[in-house]
């Protein structure tokens, strides 16, 4: 039995006892397997933990998390993964502030070393490791929706896509019943909830179905994004998805992977990009072209400035569209309803 400060947000979807059995070891560690932990060692540039709700919490030295293995590939974090073996007492890095806990391998340079936490054991019941994905979202190896996904990618991780998806979910929102998901990306509750506010009926992400990050096997990945468009489909009645893709374009995080499944990419009506320089929109034009996708426009800091909007516009011959602009968005949504099959309520 382990008595603990906090449950991280990746836990959402597992059902945990008030005083969680723990085993501790003779268990080959696996992502998505449940552990408990105590802080030893707090980096006070990256201490917050999210929790369920969207709630920020601060590491302090001697709490006891209830956390996740699993792997973080982020250009701007920390790069780590699950550790190949795992006993009482030895040491994880607090990798992610969905409670994400690994080996930590790198990471950006204005972060310092990760917090640092000992290894209490397993989370067990019923003699069983509790692990993410035994009660996430069913998987699927075909899209049952028929919802149409305008979809948002970026150059980078922190490029603005969440700032765009929420304000093109507040415009679609009010001529069509929309609903939202994040496919790629390492957990956090922060990105999902700000779509939901924004006017979506329903918003998943891949935590949802049981994934601590998406630096996964390619067709884990693709079966959960499949999952989770089933499960709205299940549950609500949507015309539009608006689809986040977490990470940049090219990274460990299986964006393309996903864009590129042809279940996934019947579905796609429309593909806008967050950048924050012109090199970036030049080469996510090209890559989706390659794709066989149409960038239907770009948005992100490399929109702030008239500069910036005026060259992607004379340089790469697509709309550029800063998402705090009321003008624009709505210039955006009228991008976006004239790829929809779905008319304008």
């Amino acid at each position: 039995m382990v008595e603990y400060d906090h449950e991280a947000s990746s836990l959402k979807k597992v059902d945990i006892d008030d005083n969680p059995e723990v085993v501790y070891s003779g268990h080959k560690p696996q992502s998505g397997d449940v552990v408990a932990v105590r802080i030893s060692e707090v980096n006070e540039s990256y201490r917050d933990l999210d929790l369920e709700g969207g709630e920020l919490v601060e590491l302090e030295k001697g709490d006891v998390i209830l956390g996740v293995l699993g792997n973080r590939s982020g250009v701007k974090g920390y790069i780590g993964e699950v550790p190949e073996q795992l006993e009482r007492d030895d040491m994880l890095d607090f990798l992610g502030s969905g409670g994400i806990f690994g080996s930590y391998v790198s990471g950006a340079r204005e972060l310092d070393e990760p917090c640092r936490a000992k290894f209490l054991g397993y989370l067990s019941k019923d003699g069983n490791i509790l692990n993410t994905l035994d009660f996430g979202v069913d998987h699927a190896e075909e899209v049952r929706s028929d919802a149409e996904i305008v979809a948002v990618v970026a150059s980078r991780m922190d490029a603005g896509k969440t700032t765009l998806a929420s304000n093109l979910i507040e415009r679609l929102s009010e001529h069509y019943e929309v609903g939202s998901v994040k496919f790629t990306g390492s957990a956090r509750e922060r990105d999902r909830l700000e779509m939901l506010e924004a006017g979506s009926v329903v918003s998943l992400d891949f935590a949802d179905a049981g994934l601590p990050s998406t630096v996964e096997d390619r067709d884990l990945v693709v079966s959960s994004a499949k999952g989770l468009l089933n499960r709205i489909d299940e549950e609500y009645e949507v015309d539009v998805v608006v689809a986040e893709f977490g990470a940049g374009l090219i990274s460990n995080y299986r964006v393309k992977e996903v864009l590129s499944d042809l279940d996934v990419r019947d579905r796609v009506s429309s593909i806008s990009a967050a950048t924050l320089d012109v090199s970036g929109a030049h080469g996510l034009k090209n890559i989706l072209e390659d794709m066989d996708y149409r960038l239907d426009f770009v948005s992100g800091p490399i929109t702030d400035t008239t500069v910036g909007r005026e060259t992607v516009e004379t340089e790469l011959g697509v709309p550029a569209l800063n998402a705090f602009y009321q003008n624009q968005m709505d210039e955006a949504l009228e991008i976006i309803s004239k790829q929809l099959d779905t008319k304008k309520e």
